[in-house]
């Protein structure tokens, strides 16, 4: 099946290739460029450009994503100063942003939206607060806003909003674009596929349909191997009731069998877009879209061994595979209607997410249960959320001195989670002996659990002078949770298959102003300050084995955070040079954090207090005609400063997954070629600094820089490039048991790692 999708990919992307290559490729801006493109964004809910947004905020265009190959989110991360992320695969990415981490509590800390529409991840998957993962074609602009958005956007936002903005389908012409990329991986395999837009105007200037379409594989890098005999666990940790804590030497260990490059992934995604607009005041824009992403293993190797034995693999002692699979549906509407004194915009939306995955927990199940055998047993988890949402907001017209905007907000999530981990040869482990669990069961689960939410918001700004503006807003948020809890096993309180059953419910409201004041001398400087509020909701903590675990909290409180800002956006030398900085300090009390007791079963606290603080700098320079350089990065302090008792953590312990810093370094050469084409080169080198994780114990994570080149051709519609990714061939340390999937063992630890050196072509035609 893999080999038959494999060569009609392949097949795909050669035909794709050879029509761009009749015409040469890509639609490049016409060069030589003497200023820095201006992007249009709406970070504050209407019409404004990055440079007149008195807020932290980068913003990429459409064009930029595809001149630069940006094809995933993951790469957006890396350009972008303030982000970071920890992530085991396409679908199992959690955003991070100043410092706040996502990897306690249910919620996320950094908003995720498609256009207007809100994307919450489960509320209780075990891999967190994965966000889905599209490919980034046909976009018109990515928007990062930086820092706390909780008047405008909400709870999950507390760290800041990252925004994907469709392209919107043109009234009055037919277009279309086929994009064809074919490449390699080293230590892989071949990697290829496409994507597809056509625009249709139905009715002239009135009505436009527009439809994308995804269809790639990538070949994996991670190898799955058997050894039999497996060997057993060593020596012993403090605390630790398992058989041992340190890993047989799996790297000698006789091999049965190995599966190359189990790794793959196959992304396949459409999306619709009809405008319709029956007079220049009135807009009704529906979407629709699907995407499924389909993988055969995670992106994760053992540690030990580690990278260290020129392999990277994951080692058991069967042969049980690990898929992993995420499909979302999605529909929206939006309509927007024009008077005098005010705008409208009502946006609805409806989606759903399944995400099933499976995870060898044969070697961490025989360490848990001190047993001398292993057992072949595997952990699946099914998450399925699905989210109704409806904003209605008035917003005053551009241009005049004093500017607001009022709105009101309903969201209702629903997340079910469910696990299932069990063999028949452990029932007579269980409390009561075997008859009391006949089936083996280590854990089992089904938990539904709701959050809804409302609010109302309200922003207003006024232009005291020429170039002083000042803006105040503010946003009463009222939620409620409710989970259901059905478990059983002998990883659960009673031990045995009787089902424990708890019903929680926990309810917040209050309040997240902002305040901000920008000065404004002239069209080419900017100097603002900022104070903002954000804030995520508590949750529920899955209950642990009273018998090894003891009492453990059943619920944590929503956690908030201030942030003071103070910024600059400077435009000099005729605009050929942009220098874009903060400094930023933020107090974040309640910090939902993960920990780790002895018995391995890993929940969530508030933590207490963490400041987290740094300047961040974006800037862009056109040294001449044909060459630019842009330079961002970033200085994160984030750490604990007063611990909560009773969380084992220490004053001054860093807050996980956040860098110590990160910095972005690129340079493009743009020139005609003669007379007939032009040439373009991209170098880019992406930095991440140290950082920590946690498994069974805190982990520290390396520095690591990653090296991307590009270049290519274009004539008129068509474009060719050639790109080599992760140059060095760099395997970087992204996080540690981000599947952990609630058991840890201190024996193993399993790094998720990125993409190796690969090189290819890129191809597209637009027409």
């Amino acid at each position: 099946m893999i080999l038959r999708r494999k060569g009609l990919i392949v097949t795909t992307s050669l035909a794709a290739l050879s029509v761009g290559a009749a015409h040469a490729q890509t639609a490049a801006p016409a060069i030589p460029k003497t200023k820095i493109e201006e992007v249009v964004v709406t970070a504050e809910k209407r019409s404004s450009t990055v440079q007149k947004t008195p807020m932290s905020i980068t913003a990429i265009s459409g064009a930029t994503l595809a001149k630069q190959g940006t094809v995933s989110l993951e790469e957006v991360v890396r350009d972008v100063p303030g982000i970071s992320m920890r992530s085991a695969g396409p679908g199992q990415t959690e955003l991070e942003m100043r410092g706040l981490a996502s990897s306690g509590g249910s919620s996320p800390t950094v908003g995720y939206y498609l256009n207007d529409v809100p994307l919450s991840p489960p509320a209780a998957a075990l891999n967190g607060k994965v966000v889905i993962d599209p490919d980034l074609f046909d976009l018109n602009r990515v928007e990062v806003l930086r820092g706390p958005q909780g008047t405008l956007y909400g709870s999950g936002s507390m760290g800041g909003t990252i925004k994907l903005i469709t392209q919107a389908p043109d009234l009055t012409r037919y277009t279309g674009e086929v994009e064809g990329i074919l490449s390699g991986t080293d230590g892989g395999g071949i990697n290829g596929g496409g994507n597809l837009m056509a625009n249709f105007p139905l009715i002239n200037d009135k009505v436009a349909l527009r439809i994308d379409g995804t269809d790639k594989y990538t070949s994996g890098w991670i190898d799955r191997i058997v050894v039999n005999p497996f060997p057993f666990e060593s020596g012993s940790c403090p605390g630790w009731y398992g058989y041992g804590c340190i890993r047989g030497n799996v790297a000698n260990a006789p091999v049965t069998q190995v599966h190359k490059d189990v790794n793959w992934e196959l992304l396949q995604g459409a999306r619709a877009d009809l405008l319709i607009k029956p007079t220049p005041d009135l807009s009704i824009d529906t979407q629709a879209m699907f995407q499924q992403i389909t993988m055969g293993g995670y992106s994760e190797y053992d540690e030990p061994p580690g990278d260290g034995n020129g392999v990277l693999a994951h080692y058991q002692p069967y042969n049980f595979a690990e898929p992993f699979s995420d499909s979302f549906r999605l529909i929206a509407n939006s309509i927007h209607y024009s008077l005098d004194w005010a705008d409208f915009t009502l946006a609805s939306s409806y989606w759903s997410r399944e995400e099933k995955q499976t995870m060898d927990d044969s070697e961490t199940i025989q360490n848990l249960t001190a047993t001398d055998f292993f057992v072949p047993i595997g952990y699946t988890e099914a998450d399925y959320s699905r989210q109704y949402s409806e904003e209605f907001r008035v917003a005053s017209p551009s241009g005049t001195r004093l500017q607001w905007i009022a709105g009101a907000f309903y969201s209702d999530l629903n997340s079910k989670f469910w696990a299932w981990n069990a063999n028949p040869v452990y029932a007579a482990i269980s409390a009561g002996g075997p008859s009391a669990n006949p089936d083996g069961i280590i854990y089992g689960a089904h938990t539904p659990y709701e959050l809804e939410q409302v609010a109302l918001f309200g922003q207003a700004s006024y232009q005291i002078t020429h170039s002083i503006r000042a803006a105040v807003g503010l946003r009463y948020f009222r939620y409620n949770s409710t989970e259901d809890i059905w478990q059983n096993g002998w990883g659960e309180e009673y031990g045995n298959a009787t089902p424990q059953i708890i019903n929680i419910s926990t309810s917040s409201s209050g309040f997240t102003p902002s305040f901000n004041l920008s000065w404004e001398p002239d069209s080419n400087l900017t100097v603002y300050a900022t104070a903002s509020k954000g804030f995520r909701p508590g949750g529920v903590n899955l209950p642990g084995p009273v018998s090894t675990c003891g009492v453990l909290p059943v619920t944590y409180g929503p956690d908030t955070v201030w942030n003071y800002e103070l910024g600059e956006k400077a435009r000099i030398f005729g605009n050929r040079l942009t220098v874009n900085g903060d400094i930023f300090f933020l107090n974040w009390q309640g910090v939902q954090q993960i920990v780790t007791p002895t018995c391995g079963y890993p929940y969530t606290v508030n933590a207490g207090t963490a400041h987290s603080y740094g300047p961040e700098l974006e800037a862009t320079a056109h040294v001449t005609d044909e060459v630019s350089l842009q330079a961002s990065g970033t200085y994160t302090s984030s750490t604990i400063v007063s611990p909560d008792a009773g969380t084992g953590i220490a004053k001054g312990t860093p807050v996980l997954n956040i860098p110590k810093y990160t910095a972005d370094l690129s340079a493009d050469y743009d020139r005609p070629l003669l007379d007939k084409y032009d040439f373009s080169a991209r170098l880019s080198s992406s930095f991440v600094g140290p950082s920590t994780d946690i498994a069974y114990v805190v982990h520290h994570l390396e520095p690591y820089t990653l090296l991307n080149f590009r270049m290519g051709l274009s004539e008129g519609p068509a474009a060719i490039y050639l790109f080599a990714t992760n140059l060095t061939n760099k395997h970087a340390q992204i996080t540690v048991n981000n599947t952990s999937f609630s058991w840890v063992t201190p024996s193993l630890t399993r790094v998720s790692t990125n993409q190796p050196r690969t090189i290819g072509i890129d191809m597209t035609y637009k027409f």
